[in-house]
């Protein structure tokens, strides 16, 4: 069973929908989970590029489009041409997830709109919430596409926001410093505080809920 409760996730799956019924006949789902991770590719490319010119964040947003049009469009065109593999497709196409988003952090990371310090983080707390919901797959058979109404679409959208952001604002506000530390990286390890906070009190909450159905 798959939930999704993310913000966007209405409007996500109509687009999605839209989009498989038109989807060429030659272009397979692995086409496309292989679309996504190149698309990855070119994001962490894109921006580590920005070092020599902010206009190859035009190659990173493209990539991000990528990552999502092919990540988010496999699994509906399968099922929609009723050719799901639910085991050597799961495996698959979360395999190909988790080297995506290490390419978008890592590529957020050695751009000049954020700092590696501060990547790594999101990272370890993308693949910390990862992890926990393939322990809910298989114990529970609930895949949860989102937690607290942010998916993979709507980080998506952050990550190319803050650059915008970033690249807008100018270089003070990575290079702002405060008693020796970057206040990019203080505010960062702040939010993640919050959200490992937050995390720990839905990995208690979900073992009180399920402990019952689990015992027996």
């Amino acid at each position: 069973m798959r939930v999704n409760n993310s913000f966007l996730a209405t409007q996500e799956r109509k687009a999605l929908l839209w989009l498989a019924a038109r989807t060429p006949s030659a272009v397979s789902p692995d086409h496309l989970t292989l679309l996504g991770l190149v698309g990855a590719a070119l994001v962490m490319a894109g921006f580590a590029a920005c070092r020599l010119s902010p206009w190859f964040m035009s190659l990173a947003i493209l990539g991000l489009f990528l990552n999502w049009l092919g990540d988010s469009l496999d699994g509906t065109l399968a099922r929609h041409r009723k050719i799901e593999r639910p085991d050597f497709g799961y495996f698959l196409d979360h395999s190909c997830d988790l080297i995506s988003q290490t390419f978008i952090f890592v590529g957020l990371g050695l751009s000049p709109y954020f700092t590696v310090f501060s990547g790594l983080l999101a990272l370890s707390m993308y693949l910390l919430m990862t992890s926990f919901t393939y322990l809910k797959v298989l114990i529970l058979k609930t895949h949860h596409l989102s937690y607290y109404g942010m998916g993979a679409t709507e980080l998506r959208l952050l990550v190319a926001a803050w650059s915008f952001f970033a690249l807008w604002y100018g270089p003070g506000l990575i290079d702002a410093s405060f008693m020796g530390l970057r206040r990019i990286d203080i505010t960062i390890f702040a939010l993640w505080s919050l959200v490992f906070l937050a995390f720990m009190w839905k990995v208690w909450s979900d073992i009180r809920r399920f402990r019952p159905i689990l015992d027996k």
